[in-house]
């Protein structure tokens, strides 16, 4: 019996076999991110009349038969939209690829015919109703679908100290980003100060859109005996489900330690963690939503303030 043998995928001299090819890309690109769509999102800005613009992008592809394809544009193109009819809609940008022939096009579906599609989603064109231009629409491109940071740290210095719910830090989740068991995280810390004679509450919360999350409250004993303090907060968000009828929950750590003495025995410090013990919250994973982290005090005279924070997609 002759053993199994085969050649080296990609490059082999005097030789080109496109499934080779795509093979090899499937098999780099797994471990090094494993979401499929846009590395490099493009640009959508309005041209004359209907047309649109789109700048360079690049995309990594599912080709349907178990091989991956690179595919993308490094000049900028354009196409023409359709006028808006009689009631608002949604168009889909998608790249439609042909594996066999090695093949793109851009195409304008709706978001229901994405589903089951070879290709990439690469924007959403909201067009009004009786819209006759494009610049009469709202270009939305997609984003790069990476894990890990997203970006560099930022800096808001946002502070807050009133008795409603303020906002420290956000991210925004893109629409179309998310998968089942999909989470998004933002993770904050800074400083803030009290009066000892009006110590009070500390409540924090994730944040989507204008929908409330599971809520952290530090009782006003966790302060210490000095003004001063620091603090560090991490939120998630988990995708149970998607689509316009999709479903989240979320989950919060906080810590907050006054700047001298920490010990247990002088009661200065807190370490909170939360959750849903059931239950979740409906979201529509179609369309852009922001993620915050907010912050509430119980009673006046309090500060604290966000001074650098991370957003990240885990996984």
């Amino acid at each position: 019996m002759t053993m199994p043998s085969g050649l080296l995928e990609w490059g082999q001299a005097g030789q080109y076999n496109g499934i080779d090819d795509r093979f090899t890309i499937g098999a780099l690109y797994q471990p090094a991110a494993g979401l499929l769509g846009l590395v490099s999102p493009p640009t959508l800005t309005a041209g004359t009349g209907l047309v649109v613009n789109i700048g360079p992008w690049a995309a990594v592809v599912d080709c349907g038969d178990g091989t991956k394809a690179v595919i993308g544009s490094r000049a900028s193109s354009t196409f023409n939209e359709t006028a808006g009819g009689a009631s608002a809609r949604a168009d889909v940008v998608w790249a439609d690829i042909n594996p066999d022939n090695a093949t793109w096009t851009i195409s304008l579906i709706t978001e229901a015919a994405m589903s089951g599609r070879l290709g990439c989603f690469l924007g959403l064109i909201l067009v009004p109703a009786s819209a006759s231009t494009s610049a009469a629409m709202d270009l939305r491109p997609g984003n790069a679908r990476t894990l890990g940071p997203w970006g560099r740290a930022q800096f808001p210095s946002a502070s807050y100290g009133g008795t409603g719910w303020g906002t420290l830090a956000s991210m925004v989740i893109p629409a179309y980003d998310s998968d089942v068991g999909a989470i998004y995280e933002l993770e904050a810390w800074g400083n803030g100060s009290i009066t000892q004679a009006g110590k009070t509450t500390l409540s924090m919360r994730p944040n989507f859109g204008s929908t409330p999350m599971t809520t952290i409250t530090q009782g006003s004993t966790a302060f210490g005996t000095t003004n001063a303090f620091r603090w560090w907060a991490l939120i998630r968000l988990v995708v149970v489900s998607i689509g316009t009828a999709g479903v989240v929950r979320s989950f919060i750590n906080f810590a907050q330690a006054e700047t001298a003495n920490v010990s247990p025995s002088n009661g200065n410090f807190a370490y909170i963690t939360q959750s849903e013990s059931s239950g979740s919250y409906p979201k529509d994973a179609t369309r852009d939503a922001t993620f915050s982290l907010q912050a509430s005090w119980g009673g006046s005279g309090q500060s604290l303030t966000c001074q650098t924070f991370l957003p990240k997609r885990i996984c």
